[in-house]
């Protein structure tokens, strides 16, 4: 009798207990210790630049990217710790000979225009992609697929040339999935009507002032919280950061650098500063005096790097000492380039400048932290040692079109501007800058550079699949060019992200610069 009543009083105080727990969970989950949910359901953000192009296979910029995600999606996906997670493709399986990858795909997915997603438009992706009429900018970023093969109306087979490591991380990073209808819409010709699988759809652009994206109501996941984001373009940092401080704007992109802390301190904002995969450099353009490397060198020796970081960035960088960010798989450090102004002009004197020379730094504006005040601090350096700098400022869309110039018709000598690509691995900046087969205008290798060691190098790595060999070929590659100084090598760029304190769930791209808020809320 004592041990039944004994055991029944302790069931009782656990059942209290177990009782206790549940309703904390389900109150935390319901958003009451986070605080509530509201029925806000329009995000309004500040970003300092237009897009481009809402082409899926002609992106340039990572903010860009960052939009038309929202729109188009990829076969995989990241999660949080930069795994790759399934996503339009719900399973693969890989040959053993690493050149065959077979897809299952997701059942039920439609594109906006109301088209099933099937295998034929994966096919069609592809075809895009690798077609040399078509204006991809990032192609290698994809590696070397060869053809895309319709197993059935769900599977497909992507077959790559040779080998490539980074196979699925680059299928997560660069190939936006629009439908066989609107490829077939537009060919070639840049695709003006973004057609996608993805929980939002275009619903306005207007040029130069906003982009407005609403919720695809028949979207295949979890439907979005918030069913409309307006993208406010504004390019002064200062406007973007008072716009967020005054209630305009939920989020600002990059506000300035010196209000950090003040920004920090403030208990109406939440900010964000990840280290990013971006290396900021200043592009040297293979022409004139700058074909000698000594000159090359002397911008490198004439600018100080450390200063700029300090009292530029207010310490959100990371001085470059390689061509890639040091959390790069593949990242070989190696000796700096040094501040020393003397070194510079003696350089500069070696090679027939002790006089001087004029050059034209061209930068965008909104784009990247303080990228106006970095060119400043840059012409202001390059000039203490004999070289004239005139700036030249650009929005977004016409400084790309500026740069995808051929050599001989650019106006620019110079020209600011940061990589980033979406995965932490040397392949993603060094082939795609420093192969010979991608300097501009066949992809996007800002400096044109041009070495038949580093070609061999980086096709070796980039086939290789010992992580140790692949590492030591890497750190071959990154000898030489830095040697070479293609690049004026800056800094990886922290970020800087402004929120209001009531937004939630906001999704960080492992790489540190991208912000997703299909799955975000308002408290």
């Amino acid at each position: 009798m004592y041990r039944r009543v004994g055991l029944s009083t302790k069931m009782v105080v656990l059942g209290v207990i177990v009782l206790l727990v549940v309703a904390a969970v389900g109150l935390y989950f319901s958003g009451f210790l986070t605080g509530p949910r509201t029925t806000k359901e329009e995000l309004k953000v500040a970003i300092g630049i237009d897009m481009d192009t809402v082409d899926p296979h002609m992106q340039t910029t990572t903010l860009v990217f960052n939009i038309v995600r929202h729109i188009y999606e990829t076969l995989v996906w990241f999660d949080e710790d930069g795994n790759v997670i399934p996503w339009l493709a719900e399973s693969w399986q890989v040959s053993d000979d690493g050149l065959e990858y077979t897809f299952k795909l997701r059942q039920g997915v439609k594109f906006s225009d109301g088209t099933e997603f099937t295998a034929e438009d994966v096919k069609a992706n592809i075809d895009r992609w690798i077609d040399p009429n078509v204006k991809v900018r990032s192609r290698s970023q994809l590696g070397p697929v060869e053809s895309a093969e319709v197993v059935d109306k769900y599977t497909v087979k992507i077959r790559l040339k040779e080998p490539y490591a980074p196979f699925l991380a680059a299928l997560a990073s660069y190939l936006l999935i629009t439908s066989q209808e609107n490829i077939e819409k537009y060919g070639a010709e840049s695709i003006e009507e973004p057609i996608g699988t993805g929980p939002y759809v275009l619903d306005d652009w207007k040029k130069g002032d906003e982009i407005v994206l609403v919720r695809n109501e028949n979207y295949w996941g979890d439907k979005p919280s918030i069913k409309r984001i307006v993208w406010k373009i504004i390019p002064e940092a200062g406007t973007r950061e008072a716009a967020l401080l005054a209630g305009d704007v939920d989020v600002a992109f990059l506000p300035p650098a010196s209000d950090k802390e003040m920004l920090e301190n403030n208990p109406d904002v939440k900010l964000y500063t990840p280290v990013t995969n971006r290396i900021l450099l200043v592009g040297i353009m293979p022409k004139g005096p700058l074909l000698d490397e000594r000159v090359r060198k002397a911008l490198n020796y004439a600018v100080d790097k450390e200063a700029i970081v300090e009292n530029v960035l207010y310490g959100l960088g990371v001085v470059a000492d390689a061509p890639v960010p040091p959390h790069f798989f593949g990242y070989a450090p190696m000796e700096p380039y040094e501040y020393n102004p003397e070194l510079a002009r003696q350089l500069l004197a070696e090679a027939g400048y002790a006089d001087g020379l004029t050059l034209t730094l061209m930068h965008p504006t909104g784009r990247y932290l303080q990228d106006k005040q970095v060119a400043e601090a840059i012409q202001a350096y390059l000039q203490d040692v004999g070289i004239t700098v005139e700036l030249v400022t650009m929005d977004w869309p016409s400084f790309v079109g500026e740069i995808l110039k051929p050599t001989e018709e650019t106006t620019f000598d110079l020209v600011l501007v940061g990589w980033g690509p979406g995965v932490a691995d040397a392949h993603f900046t060094l082939y795609a800058q420093f192969h010979s087969s991608v300097a501009i205008p066949n992809g996007l290798g800002i400096a044109r550079y041009s070495n038949e060691q580093v070609d061999r190098l980086l096709e070796q790595a980039m086939k290789e699949l010992d992580p140790d060999k692949r590492k030591e070929l890497y750190r071959q590659a990154i000898e030489i060019i830095w040697d070479d100084a293609p690049w004026i090598f800056l800094y990886t760029q922290k970020n800087l992200l402004a929120v209001s304190k009531n937004l939630e769930g906001v999704f960080i791209h492992p790489g540190g610069e991208m912000f997703f808020f299909y799955n975000a809320y308002f408290t």
